[in-house]
This record gives C-alpha cells, sequence and structure tokens, in this order.
C-alpha cells in the first residue's frame, strides 16, 4: 500500500498499486513510442529507477506514480477505502449523593 490519505472522520483513502504495475508501465510508454530514458525525463527521476519500476523491482512513492500516470495517461493507483471502526463509549454509570442513598433507603423503608 502506498500513503494513506484521511479525508474524513471514520474513513481512511489508501491508494494501491495496479497489479503488475512495472508491465503497465512499460506498455503504456511503448506505446507512447518513448524510451526509458525519456520518460524519466518527462517525470524528472532516474532512468535507472523506470527500469526497476518495469522490472518489478522498486515500488515507486506515490508522488512519482502520479507523474507517470499524467505522462502514460493511464491509471496506476487504485483506491481503497477502509473504515475505521467506530467505538461508542457507554455512558459512565449513575453516580450518586450521599443525599440519594438516603432518600432511597428512606422509600424501601418509609
Amino acid at each position: 500500500m502506498v500513503k494513506p490519505a484521511r479525508v474524513k472522520k471514520g474513513v481512511d483513502i489508501e491508494y494501491d498499486y495496479v497489479e503488475d504495475l512495472g508491465q503497465v508501465v512499460r506498455r503504456e510508454r511503448e506505446k507512447l513510442g518513448l524510451s526509458q530514458a525519456e520518460l524519466a525525463n518527462l517525470v524528472q527521476t532516474k532512468e535507472t529507477i523506470i527500469k526497476k519500476i518495469e522490472q518489478g523491482e522498486f515500488n515507486p512513492p506515490l508522488d512519482l506514480v502520479k507523474r507517470l500516470e499524467k505522462v502514460l495517461k493511464t491509471n496506476l493507483l487504485q483506491v481503497v477505502v477502509e473504515e475505521s471502526p467506530t467505538f461508542r463509549a457507554e455512558p459512565p454509570p449513575p453516580t450518586y449523593t450521599l443525599e440519594d442513598i438516603l432518600k432511597r433507603k428512606r422509600e424501601k423503608t418509609g
């Protein structure tokens, strides 16, 4: 999974790479007729990073994946929504004053 982004209370949104990320990057790069060096230049990274991504040896950070998506014009991330369990605390038991206790005792004996 990639970095989570909290959107609203009780819901965490996380991004996960598409299946076969490296193959998708290579296929889309080749469709555009780009070399690994050209793609690296367009997304402001090193050619070796592109090679490692395509070989499945490196999981790029979220910002790089978003730049790749923009240049390759394809989705490389899928959203995973997880709802956080909401715990509702039970209200505390009622508290009694000495006066309350005496009143109850009088009512019972009374």
